[in-house]
């Protein structure tokens, strides 16, 4: 139970005391039955050290084997569900805590009859791609459309995830990537078609009110990824954070384009809108780096990723607190000591600790994966800071090959859920208690 006592211990800031609340808090919104689901599920979840050595391949074969009652309470924790219909009482529950959404269409696009398959390196919409045929990243495009619209109907303050890598060829990306990283000129042109489907999509989410995530992706692509994000958010941040770029911590270089990017918006006068990860592709950037002889462009140790993030929640919020309407930023981390580190700077440089929708999309936003670290999210909506979770939702068959290849690149996430499991169990306790206190009442 130390887990959970540190917990409910709290934290003890400068200028108040801000308490991250007890299982009490974190879980009145789930049934008892859900609680002893969750804490089922993450206890299995432990155990990531045999889901790393699956191959590629092997998920989508084991797929076909597995009964549906054995992955139903993984899909039901993890997921939403499968169409807009299902997830809206989803959304309508985490609204109710103050909570909205990131919505992630995790499964692969729908093709119209005739259409070849997509072959894609992961299965998913939400993974990279490898490039078939133009209609196939037309029907990846259309996905994200849904995925926009879906926001739109059922959590108006959130955001929409967009992969990149499956709008187009991902060797034009890396072209270009190579010639940014050379000091060389690019040109939308040579974008071709990726920039044409992902202004589209920005367009809709900034037409709809709502607000759009490119996503992070691998190292030889996001120089490109970044140039076309900039492009988007000088046309469609002209007045809120309608484009947010990720930036991925664990890179060496992330810092350093922080800082360029936060320049450069405010010399030109565009809303500055970015999630702050520590980054998913760590295992991946270092084989590759290895085979092609380059230096590793990963931090040594997780300690140097953490404190990189620091350091980068840190810049941004300064750049904030000088330009409050003009500054957008998503921390997105299940680590409770930067969440405190964020929290504490925030006080230091006078940042409203208020949410709501007046706020736009602007200030500061916290988010977590549905499924996880409830106790962070539920406690920063109930002290009203601006809480998120990253919501995947799909067909089951399409969306569970994604949760495992989440699960491979998140075993470290994996490790630490005995904070989560404590609390689910002291409160599990609490209410089977209750009836017996309160007799002796």
């Amino acid at each position: 139970m130390a887990a959970a006592n540190r917990v409910l211990r709290g934290t003890l800031n400068a200028a108040k005391k801000f308490v991250f609340e007890d299982a009490t808090l974190a879980f009145k919104d789930k049934t008892t039955k859900e609680l002893a689901q969750a804490w089922t599920v993450l206890t299995a979840c432990k155990h990531h050290n045999r889901i790393e050595r699956w191959r590629p391949g092997s998920v989508e074969r084991m797929m076909d084997y597995l009964p549906r009652l054995c992955v139903m309470p993984f899909f039901n924790h993890f997921v939403a569900g499968e169409s807009e219909e299902e997830i809206a009482p989803v959304m309508a529950r985490l609204r109710e805590q103050g909570v909205e959404g990131i919505l992630d269409y995790a499964a692969e696009a729908k093709l119209e009859q005739g259409e070849a398959k997509a072959k894609t390196s992961s299965g998913a919409v939400a993974r990279e791609f490898v490039y078939e045929a133009e209609h196939v990243c037309d029907a990846n495009a259309r996905t994200f459309a849904l995925a926009i619209a879906a926001v739109k109907n059922v959590t108006p303050q959130g955001f929409a995830a967009l992969k990149v890598t499956a709008l187009g060829n991902p060797v034009l990306l890396e072209e270009a990537s190579s010639k940014i990283r050379s000091g060389e000129e690019v040109s939308l042109a040579e974008l071709g078609t990726i920039e044409r489907r992902l202004r589209k999509l920005a367009r809709q989410a900034s037409d709809l009110g709502v607000g759009v995530m490119v996503d992070a992706e691998s190292y030889q692509h996001q120089p490109a990824i970044d140039y076309l994000a900039k492009q988007l958010q000088r046309e469609f941040n002209t007045t809120k954070p309608t484009v947010l770029n990720t930036y991925q911590c664990y890179l060496k270089d992330s810092r350093g384009r922080l800082e360029k990017d936060l320049e450069l918006a405010k010399s030109e006068g565009w809303v500055f809108a970015a999630k702050l990860v520590r980054g998913a592709y760590m295992k991946n950037e270092g084989e590759r780096a290895k085979r092609l002889g380059y230096e590793n462009p990963i931090h040594d140790s997780y300690e140097d990723t953490s404190s990189n993030f620091n350091q980068c929640v840190d810049l941004v919020l300064d750049h904030l607190a000088k330009a409050q309407r003009k500054t957008s930023v998503m921390v997105a981390t299940h680590n409770r000591d930067s969440i405190e580190h964020t929290i504490e700077t925030m006080e230091r440089l006078g940042i409203s600790m208020v949410g709501g929708e007046d706020q736009d999309r602007g200030g500061v936003h916290f988010a977590q994966l549905l499924g996880m670290s409830d106790y962070l999210t539920f406690s920063l909506a109930h002290h009203g800071l601006q809480a998120f979770k990253y919501i995947p939702y799909g067909p089951l068959e399409e969306v569970m090959p994604y949760l495992l290849r989440r699960a491979q690149e998140n075993s470290e996430l994996l490790t630490k859920v005995d904070e989560e499991r404590a609390l689910l169990l002291q409160e599990v306790f609490r209410r089977f208690l209750k009836p017996f206190s309160l007799a002796k009442g």
